[in-house]
């Protein structure tokens, strides 16, 4: 087909002014429904291209000492079709062949965005740097946010402008009826950040390509997520409310301060019943699909071994009877032996659980953020705090919780353990 269109245009009459401006050159320089053109052979394909300008004498004089430079480069090696024809359609197709024969990197203004983005996360996926939940919330921020506004852009039209225009953009975006937030944002650009740090490395761009460079993140409203830990009066009377088969998970997710799935991936061989030892190895997770699974924990401090408190010990023994009888393979399970659910817990159990004790609604990490309020409150030294809990050190304790701290003293768990051991006893 290529060929036939070649030989159909040499045989094709060319007008005499045409054909003096062509005598003895390369490419041909035409005049096609009134505009100046030039036809010429650029890698073994076809190159047909208007140079924009009405056709005259003149004009056609121009280009045609244009035509020549380009043929002149052409066989120099130092022609680039997307730096002379910047607004052609085949552009993409004649700066991949440019690459492929010569074998050279991509540029930030040849490669565009979203298709190197699903390269970089197809890679990700083999290299078990991040968990299947990091995972999964990249690549709904890539099919909700980034690729929608960023896909069809290059890597050299990304600047903080951009990113700002990205901010706005998003913000006029909604799902599920809610406005996207400040937060929401600078977590979709933690991605686009390592997407364009990766091209650089991958296409050797250098230190100097640095699209962020001057941005600064939003602010984040600090209401948007509160720490509102229960009172020790406010527990008591949620497990006084809670049907028997739950009474111990919500003792052991107050008195405990682990992570909601780190207490849902708990199996009976976990727990050291001699020493009273429990091993924190595994949480439960979602993986890439948004299928639940067993994962990792959230980081490497989070894999721990936890002395438990006598109080927490008889609460597990508890446990461990329901799921024995119900032949689960997790100590936590439904009452039907079954995998706990978080939304059908929040909604079938804790829900009606508070409004029956006739507190306001609190989603139930506050029972992680209640363990931590209340051991500092009644003293509890912050570096046993952060290990139960699964903090690298104190940092975040302090900085998140110290509003709440009355005294310091170094009880290692005993004020915890009295004040539980008499919530048990109370719901007994």
């Amino acid at each position: 087909m290529y060929q036939d269109n070649i030989q159909e245009h040499v045989n094709k009459p060319i007008r005499s002014k045409q054909l003096a401006l062509n005598v003895n050159k390369e490419g041909t320089v035409r005049e096609i429904n009134g505009k100046v053109y030039v036809d010429f052979l650029y890698l073994g394909r076809r190159v047909r291209e208007s140079s924009g300008l009405p056709w005259s004498q003149q004009n056609a004089k121009l280009v045609r000492d244009q035509l020549d430079r380009i043929m002149l480069s052409i066989h120099d090696g130092t022609f680039v079709f997307r730096k002379v024809f910047p607004k052609s359609k085949k552009v993409d197709f004649f700066s991949e062949l440019e690459r492929k024969i010569s074998g050279r990197s991509l540029s930030p203004d040849e490669l565009v965005f979203q298709r190197f983005a699903w390269e970089w996360y197809d890679l990700l996926k083999t290299t078990g740097r991040v968990t299947a939940r990091t995972l999964l919330d990249y690549k709904r921020q890539l099919e909700l946010y980034i690729i929608p506004f960023f896909g069809e852009l290059r890597f050299s039209q990304i600047s903080p402008a951009m990113v700002e225009e990205f901010n706005a953009w998003a913000k006029q975006q909604q799902f599920r009826d809610k406005i996207v937030s400040n937060k929401t944002l600078n977590k979709c650009l933690i991605p686009v950040r390592m997407i364009c740090k990766q091209a650089a490395l991958r296409f050797n761009w250098g230190s100097t390509f640095n699209p962020f460079f001057g941005y600064k993140n939003l602010p984040e409203d600090s209401t948007t997520y509160k720490i509102e830990p229960f009172t020790i009066d406010e527990q008591q009377r949620i497990i006084h409310t809670l049907p028997d088969h739950w009474k111990p998970y919500f003792q052991f997710a107050f008195g405990s301060g682990i992570r909601q799935g780190e207490q849902f991936a708990l199996k009976p061989d976990d727990i050291d019943w001699a020493s009273g030892h429990i091993s924190i190895s595994r949480a439960m997770t979602l993986d890439e699909q948004g299928h639940r699974m067993e994962g990792r924990t959230k980081n490497k401090y989070s894999r721990r071994e936890i002395q438990l408190l006598p109080a927490m010990k008889a609460v597990l023994l508890d446990q461990k009877a329901i799921c024995e009888r119900l032949n689960s393979e997790y100590l936590f399970c439904t009452t039907a032996g079954n995998q706990l659910n978080h939304a059908n817990l929040s909604n079938r159990t804790w829900r009606p659980a508070l409004e029956m004790a006739k507190i306001p609604f609190r989603p139930m990490i506050q029972t992680r953020h209640s363990f931590a309020t209340t051991a500092l409150t009644l003293g509890e030294n912050p570096l046993w705090i952060a290990h139960v809990m699964g903090h690298r050190d104190t940092d975040m304790i302090i900085r998140v919780y110290a509003k709440f701290v009355k005294s310091a003293a170094n009880h290692d768990g005993k004020a915890m353990n009295d004040i539980h051991n008499r919530m048990i006893s109370n719901n007994k």
